[in-house]
């Protein structure tokens, strides 16, 4: 395995030993899962010297690995899951902030580049545990088989799971300091991609508010959903005549992005599992056109408060 093409990659930083793709994908994401996963089956990899074609052969911190023909990069954009999304990585669990724009997993008619696909792609077989809006940026959950799975399900279903998220609203709007939004949700009445409140009917939706700081006309929003139903906190502050900016489902002011973040996850200590909080701060996207008081009180916000 000696030419030009050869390229030699040391093994570094691991924790424990770990399977040989999962060690040259850390090294190069920009290669892609599949394709370094044909890299190994089809014998273009050695370790210390000796051929080896099962991508789950083990290495460790100081192996040698040499891979001929490496291949093409592939091409820069949202098209591999990048470092800067994952905020935490763990054995039974990855948390990871998703850009705005981006589906959290692939729709029924296909297609590729969302979250959860990525997210394989870098990382091998993952569940998404619970999904955001494509408009919506933030933190989210992906899981590998056992018992994590479990835990979360209840957790999620017994509202032993945290979410906070942050928006951005004119500051002309319904809103108390702070309070609790009860208002049942149900479909739109006229258009299939949203919801509405309804007085009768509908599912039970429960959002806790708290606005944080106010300046220029704006108002920076700290929301607690109770409750997980869709788009809820969209139409709960559009009810209370405080628009997200950049909704363009529900007729929010025009900005460069829909102005909501998914900020943290706290999960409970229970089941045996410890108590775990994950943070994504607010996204530079999100920053950017805001009034300077309200980006300098972002970038202060601790990870508990």
């Amino acid at each position: 395995m000696t030419n030009e093409k050869n390229i030699k990659l040391t093994v570094r930083e691991l924790e424990r030993p770990t399977r040989l793709d999962r060690a040259i994908g850390e090294m190069k994401p920009e290669w892609g899962r599949r394709q370094i996963q044909k890299l190994v089956n089809s014998r273009k990899v050695s370790v210390n010297g000796r051929l080896v074609w099962l991508c789950s052969w083990q290495v460790k911190n100081g192996d040698v690995l040499e891979v001929s023909n490496p291949p093409k990069p592939k091409p820069p954009g949202d098209s591999i899951f990048r470092d800067e999304w994952i905020l935490s990585r763990e054995d039974d669990l990855i948390a990871a902030s998703k850009p705005t724009g981006m589906l959290s997993h692939a729709t029924r008619k296909g297609g590729s580049g969302d979250f959860l696909g990525l997210a394989i792609e870098r990382f091998g077989p993952l569940f998404l545990f619970h999904r955001l809006d494509r408009d919506t940026s933030g933190a989210v959950l992906f899981t590998r088989h056992g018992p994590i799975n479990r835990y979360l399900d209840t957790a999620f279903k017994n509202g032993d799971v945290e979410k906070e998220y942050l928006a951005v609203v004119p500051s002309e709007n319904g809103l108390e300091s702070k309070g609790v939004i009860r208002l049942r949700l149900g479909p739109h009445p006229h258009h299939r991609d949203r919801m509405a409140v309804v007085e009768k009917g509908g599912q039970r939706a429960v959002t806790r508010y708290e606005i944080l700081c106010e300046a220029n006309g704006l108002q920076l929003v700290r929301l607690w959903p109770e409750t997980g139903r869709t788009h809820q906190l969209r139409v709960h502050l559009q009810a209370m005549g405080a628009t997200i900016l950049g909704d363009r489902y529900y007729r929010g002011r025009r900005w460069k992005r829909l102005l909501l973040h998914a900020r943290r996850i706290v999960l409970p200590d229970q089941d045996g599992f410890p108590r775990r909080v994950y943070v994504a701060p607010a996204p530079e996207d999100f920053l950017a056109g805001l009034p300077p008081t309200l980006q300098e009180f972002l970038k202060a916000m601790p990870e508990a408060d």
